[in-house]
């Protein structure tokens, strides 16, 4: 019997576009820092940005899918310019300025908050996602979403990423249940497919575009169907 349904973050419940690339964000961020004595021009904070993201993905030793904590990043801009351990306000401060600054756009889909009023009183529902904590979290809370799921778990908080199984594993383990007792949905299916699949758990793509027709698993088009087709698959 079904107990949980289990959401990926972007690209499923919210819709988002960033641009990490953009040399304006950097000419911001770099005015921001000279006002706590930090100097570094717009150009080498972009290249020291990517170079130290870059890097700490390549350290990690454990797997193919290993995640980084972006907060460190900035950690280390700080770090570095004051030649001391900044206080964690100030950096979580400017990695929410720079994500502010990326952001293109940035909603629900409309289909996100019917689903989910319709499941919430039925199963237990849980994000897991490739997602970095500090940018997240507080999206969450703002645009409402924080009430319904318990638990979420965020890649940079446990340092891997989809499609490794441990990912999801965090999330059963916290709702204590098997993985047959539960429901992945996600948009991609590069990274949301493999892992559920590898330790039991059903997977159902959300596919707005009408793009992936030749989809491993089943798919709907508007989360608006995930109730029937629960109780289709499921209940019937």
């Amino acid at each position: 019997m079904l107990q949980a349904v289990l959401f990926d973050l972007y690209g499923t419940l919210v819709d988002i576009l960033t641009d990490e690339w953009d040399l304006s964000t950097y000419r911001i961020l770099s005015r921001f820092l000279s006002y706590f004595e930090i100097y570094i021009d717009p150009e080498e904070l972009a290249a020291k940005y990517q170079q130290k993201t870059a890097e700490k993905m390549m350290a990690y030793e454990e797997g193919p899918y290993g995640e980084i904590d972006v907060f460190q990043v900035f950690e280390e801009f700080l770090q570095e310019g004051w030649h001391k351990q900044p206080e964690r306000s100030m950096v979580v401060w400017l990695a929410r300025l720079f994500r502010s600054l990326t952001r293109r756009r940035f909603g629900l889909f409309e289909d996100t908050f019917p689903v989910l009023e319709e499941l919430e009183g039925e199963y237990q529902l849980g994000i897991v996602s490739d997602a970095q904590w500090v940018f997240s979290e507080p999206e969450i809370r703002m645009l409402g979403l924080a009430k319904f799921f318990d638990p979420i778990v965020l890649s940079s908080r446990y340092f891997v990423r989809k499609p490794d199984p441990q990912i999801y594993a965090h999330a059963l383990k916290a709702m204590r249940i098997k993985p047959a007792e539960a429901l992945y949905v996600g948009n991609d299916p590069e990274t949301d497919v493999l892992g559920p699949q590898t330790i039991g758990m059903p997977v159902i793509l959300i596919d707005r575009g009408d793009c992936l027709r030749n989809s491993p698993v089943p798919r709907i088009r508007d989360l608006r169907e995930l109730p029937g087709i629960i109780k289709k698959i499921f209940h019937a």
